[in-house]
């Protein structure tokens, strides 16, 4: 067995930390410049109406990585309880199986997307508009969605074999190659929103071939052979159970932007709508490295739980949690100081500062405490308890959020609509502390 040199156990914490989650931040963060990089690029050179079209297209990228996620995360979450256990031959049907799930989810998911464009387009909330363009661009990314799954599978797990900086290889190859592809099919070619996709898909099929290599050549803790494939009942449905709290989370999201494109579009238009993509391309910054956090400790947390070590367990959550809020916090700082300067980077019109700064300011207003609330929902999922996950992820993203939506702005007008997601992030935060205290007693009571 090809074993990690990493001491879970014994090394030191806070290192040990930043040595994983640093790259799982970055990691996610090019994840997030395939959706970003698209928008900046086609907000500038082809016009809000095209932007307002990719924004509409916005739930499928959470759709492709709803399916990725809870595949992936459940598989590297018992990799890691697995390896604490020392149990090698369920850490490699761990991935197997993982991997099987995954091409089936993002296959299905594929031929049904493209089967059902314009229902799907109309439920995203397109407009007359921007439909050209939307339908364009669903068409083209729907292709990718296995490539998209893949390298997030191979990125987890390369990343849980202890090599956190090649798992953020993984996905800087797809992010780079979309970046230039972007600059040339856009810029050189004029391709438009076909170009954006085309890169896009591109970026995801060169990321999952370089996962794959890395996994199936043995350079991680996987040894790969024929029977680990074979999909086994109780393992499969240990691994959706473990990873649906971001198959929650992630729908969750989808299920938003189509009542935030909804509710924009009735009070603002299109260049409301574009406002939108900018907000959201701006809290994935605020998101992604509070993932990458909560990702980067999963190994920590999966090894030293199933080693019996609760103590251990809660040191690092809190750890964690310091240096989550902290990063968090300069983001927070940049957006509220600079808004303005955001929304021209996406192309922004006087249309759009008007509605935008204000809107950018309002719903980042408390945004540090995302940094808690995404720990929060890993640390049950990384120790096998999805049921308190799954509880803060539809919670915060569905039961708290939309009467906000749909009530505010009765009384507020369009800045009602900004103001839903930080009132509903506040009583996800408190919620969340309640439970992760809670879960803290259980563990370290003496008759464990």
């Amino acid at each position: 067995m090809n074993q990690t040199s990493v001491d879970y156990l014994n090394g030191r914490l806070f290192p040990m930390i930043l040595r994983f989650s640093i790259p799982a931040a970055v990691s996610l963060l090019i994840t997030a410049v395939y959706n970003i990089v698209d928008r900046m690029f086609v907000g500038n050179f082809v016009g809000t109406s095209a932007l307002a079209g990719l924004s509409v297209c916005f739930p499928l990228s959470y759709m492709m990585m709803a399916f990725g996620l809870m595949c992936s995360a459940g598989g590297s979450t018992f990799f890691s309880l697995f390896s604490g256990q020392k149990a090698y031959d369920r850490m490699n049907r761990a991935f197997g199986n993982a991997m099987v799930l995954v091409c089936g989810f993002e296959v299905l998911l594929s031929v049904f997307l493209l089967l059902l464009p314009d229902p799907m387009l109309q439920l995203f909330g397109v407009t007359e508009t921007s439909y050209p363009f939307a339908l364009t661009y669903y068409r083209i990314v729907a292709l990718g969605c296995v490539f998209q799954g893949l390298s997030q599978l191979f990125c987890d797990f390369v990343r849980v074999s202890g090599k956190p900086v090649l798992g953020m290889c993984v996905t800087g190859i797809g992010a780079v190659t979309n970046l230039l592809l972007d600059a040339l099919f856009i810029i050189v070619f004029h391709w438009g929103v076909a170009g954006a996709a085309a890169a896009t898909v591109i970026g995801q099929i060169l990321s999952a071939a370089f996962g794959a290599f890395l996994v199936f050549s043995g350079r991680t803790q996987v040894q790969v052979s024929a029977p680990i494939f074979r999909p086994e009942r109780r393992l499969c449905l240990r691994i959706l159970s473990c990873g649906f709290a971001f198959w929650v989370a992630q729908i969750a999201m989808a299920f938003i932007s189509l009542v935030y494109n909804s509710q924009l579009g009735r009070y603002g238009g299109d260049i409301a709508i574009s406002v939108y993509a900018v907000v959201s391309s701006i809290m994935t910054f605020v998101i992604m490295p509070a993932s990458g956090i909560s990702q980067g400790i999963q190994p920590i947390l999966g090894n030293n739980y199933g080693s019996g070590h609760p103590r251990r367990v809660m040191q690092t959550f809190w750890l964690a949690t310091g240096l989550s809020v902290g990063v968090t916090c300069v983001i927070w700082v940049l957006v509220l100081l600079f808004p303005r300067q955001i929304l021209a980077a996406f192309g922004g019109t006087e249309e759009m500062f008007a509605i935008g700064v204000t809107g950018l300011r309002i719903n980042f207003c408390i945004t540090p405490v995302l940094g808690f609330v995404m720990l929060a929902t890993t640390f049950f999922q990384s120790i096998n308890r999805p049921v308190p996950s799954v509880l803060i992820s539809l919670l915060r993203q569905v039961v708290f959020l939309v009467p906000f939506l749909y009530l505010l702005p009765l009384v507020l007008d369009i800045n009602g609509i900004f103001f839903a997601q930080p009132i509903s992030d506040l009583l996800a935060t408190g919620l969340s502390l309640g439970l992760i205290l809670r879960e803290q007693r259980r563990m370290t009571a003496p008759h464990r």
